[in-house]
């Protein structure tokens, strides 16, 4: 267009600088960080685009470091149960996330794997497949188990004969899925699964027998690791550049038990864990010399007692359980304990920020969800109707 004088203005400077896509970025970009704000900001359609861009999500993170966890998943019978971390105006409804998985005949066929990127991946060991769930939107993918797995009988007597975990190029995709799982006689093997070409590659395998846990894998650069309940020792390591599988040793620790500790990223790059037994977390490093040698080092211990804010108990001991781990918010899940008196929180391991989570935790093992928001045209939708029961945006299952 032109102006009275002849002019010539720009289409984006005519229109005004929020209908510009990068200007209108970098505003949304400096919103605070709680996971209503983003979504109460995007007043249109094309402000939702501009903010499920890939490149806004990236900024995002970029800026505004880890997610917070919004809650908690566990399983229930026949739901995949959330149970929400945060107070309103953050706080997502139960049912909004919740996901009913299957029958009430057919309780006991599944189990939850873990939670990363936005996602919870789930395993049903009788229809033979896993379901991916993003609880924003709802969409479930299935993928197949390899058509060419042999599982033994007793695989299906034990939920835990297999663990795995989702794997993102970016936020959307690919994907790969890499599914670790017991092939009879205490042998364990690898694969991985690309929707690139929709197959699963070749069957890696270790020759030590080997018994996996209930305890979701964790990813580690180009490695992911599994918590092994045989070798007692050991923690199973599988590369997935050079796609190989080995054992490495534990912490010169005593009392490391999957009830009190969970593997996690470690400093420069290598593998982790951080033991908590209460009132103190360990955060131990497994650091790898020039000739190769692998050495376990303790590099903090915080003591938290005065953060939790425990009243000192005149009738018994404090005791502390590990009850799961958000590797997208390094946040340990964890329960502190006497008689009928439960508290559980999360404890974000480089700040050592504690927050606690309200619900009726009874059992040992849960899978917090950490993520900013679910951005998109969908979005709006969603806010409203977060704002008539008080949550911030989520999608129904």
């Amino acid at each position: 267009m032109t102006t009275g004088r002849g002019h010539r203005v720009s289409p984006a400077v005519a229109a005004g600088p929020l209908e510009d896509d990068n200007v209108l970025g970098e505003i949304l970009v400096r919103l605070s960080p709680e996971p209503s704000s983003l979504p109460r900001a995007l007043v249109c359609k094309p402000w939702g685009r501009v903010a499920a861009s890939a490149d806004f999500r990236r900024s995002w993170r970029d800026r505004h470091g880890r997610p917070p966890v919004l809650g908690v998943f566990e399983k229930r019978m026949t739901t995949l149960l959330f149970t929400p971390g945060l107070q309103a105006p953050d706080r997502i409804p139960m049912e909004r996330f919740s996901l009913q998985v299957c029958t009430e005949a057919a309780w006991n066929t599944w189990c939850v794997l873990g939670c990363r990127q936005g996602r919870v991946l789930i395993m049903n060991w009788t229809l033979r497949e896993f379901l991916i769930y993003n609880p924003f939107s709802g969409e479930r993918d299935r993928v197949s188990f390899p058509p060419d797995l042999s599982l033994p009988q007793d695989f299906f007597d034990d939920a835990y004969n297999a663990n795995g975990a989702l794997l993102w190029d970016d936020e959307q995709r690919p994907l790969k899925l890499v599914l670790v799982a017991c092939t009879g006689h205490s042998r364990v093997a690898a694969r991985v699964y690309s929707s690139e070409t929709g197959t699963w590659g070749d069957s890696i395998s270790i020759p030590e027998p080997c018994r996996l846990t209930s305890v979701p894998v964790t990813v580690v650069g180009n490695r992911l690791y599994c918590w092994l309940k045989r070798p007692g020792n050991s923690i199973l390591e599988f590369n997935l550049d050079n796609q190989t599988l080995a054992l490495i040793t534990r912490p010169p620790r005593a009392n490391l038990k999957s009830r009190n500790c969970r593997i996690i990223p470690g400093e420069d790059g290598a593998v982790g864990l951080a033991l908590f037994m209460y009132p103190a977390i360990e955060l131990w490093n497994r650091n790898i010399n020039s000739h190769g040698v692998a050495t376990w080092v303790l590099r903090k211990t915080v003591i938290l007692d005065s953060i939790f804010d425990l009243a000192p108990s005149s009738t018994g001991q404090w005791r502390s359980l590990v009850l799961g781990y958000a590797e997208d918010a390094n946040a340990l899940l964890i329960s502190v304990y006497k008689e009928m008196c439960i508290r559980v929180f999360t404890v974000q391991l480089e700040s050592m920020q504690c927050k606690r989570i309200h619900g009726h935790f009874l059992n040992d093992l849960y899978y917090p969800f950490a993520s900013f928001y679910a951005a998109g045209p969908s979005t709006l939708q969603i806010l409203a109707r977060g704002n008539n029961d008080g949550g911030a945006g989520g999608g129904q299952a």
